[in-house]
């Protein structure tokens, strides 16, 4: 066996990756480019960053992530009411606003809509309450403690 073909993914390895992330079939997110991941550090969610240990290069990888594990169940309570004049003129549904509590706290939220005066906007994350769908395909493996002629680079195919 090569010895490339037994490099597999080992938190604090770097590895090149593509990604993408769906959210009920519509992509939210996506790598433009390969990007650079030390296995563990953080820069996912820690249920995708440990999904990928054990995996080769050329492999993709698919994680399901729950609400639970990203921003919460969708929660009713976080619609709310505010005056119109809140809500800058020409402001479309669908857009997001920001809005100043009364500790002089800017939150972004979602105009729902617009109507004799008042506003109703959603403080839910947009991706509350939906699974997303990470599929991520490794490219290269740099294992964290191997000297040069040891590392597999992503080559070629980009």
């Amino acid at each position: 066996m090569d010895k490339k073909d037994a490099l597999v993914i080992e938190p604090g390895d770097e590895i090149l990756i593509r990604y993408r992330v769906l959210a009920n079939k519509e992509v939210v997110d996506t790598s433009q480019e390969p990007i650079v991941l030390r296995v563990g550090e953080g820069k996912f969610m820690p249920i995708v960053e440990n999904a990928l240990v054990g995996h080769k290069t050329g492999e993709r990888v698919i994680v399901l992530v729950s609400p639970e594990e990203h921003y919460g169940k969708y929660d009713p309570k976080k619609i709310q009411v505010v005056p119109s004049e809140k809500i800058p003129e020409g402001t479309n549904p669908g857009s997001i606003v920001k809005i100043q509590d009364e500790y002089g706290v800017v939150h972004p939220a979602i105009l729902k809509k617009v109507e004799e005066g008042l506003a109703v906007v959603d403080f839910n994350h947009p991706l509350a309450g939906k699974t997303l769908r990470f599929e991520v395909d490794i490219l290269g493996i740099k294992k964290k403690d191997s000297s040069s002629e040891d590392q597999e680079e992503a080559r070629g195919e980009q």
